[in-house]
């Protein structure tokens, strides 16, 4: 079976090597050696992995997670599954695909940096983005890889 983004179960083993869900000292080091570096590029879903744990999946007016791939400009890829997305820290998460996607598209089109790796009072990652040092969004991840990226994505 394979979800909308082309996550195949099969892969689970693989998967469990590669994802990371807890925010380790030495995964906090690896993601925050990129605090500075601007979003090159970004692409997102309008499903997500976590859409699997649901019996069922929202609709797109529901939706408040989704699966984000962040190209860097220092050349590190960030494949995040499982995002909310917070406009601030006392803000409750967006809601609706046209909502995430535009704050996205707003957020990656001026400029948007990665700001801050941070924790969650839960533990989970959250990766702060702002443009010009002004706060801009929030995403609180759950499970995420980190590699290297040659060239970006065509559409």
């Amino acid at each position: 079976m394979t979800s909308n983004n082309g996550y195949d179960e099969s892969n689970d083993e693989l998967m469990e090597d590669v994802l990371q869900m807890e925010l380790t000292e030495e995964a906090y080091e690896e993601l925050a050696a990129s605090e500075g570096a601007a979003i090159a590029e970004l692409a997102f879903w309008s499903a997500s992995l976590a859409d699997e744990l649901e019996e069922t999946p929202p609709t797109p007016e529901d939706r408040q997670v989704i699966d984000i791939d962040i190209y860097l400009d220092d050349n590190t890829l960030l494949e995040l599954y499982g995002v909310s997305l917070f406009r601030s820290e006392s803000a409750e998460p967006i809601t609706g695909l046209e909502a995430l996607e535009a704050a996205l598209v707003d957020m990656a089109g001026a400029g948007g940096v990665l700001y801050e790796v941070a924790e969650t009072d839960e533990g989970d990652l959250a990766l702060v983005f702002a443009v010009e040092d002004e706060l801009r969004l929030i995403m609180v991840v759950g499970a995420w890889s980190v590699s290297d990226w040659d060239e970006l994505p065509t559409e």
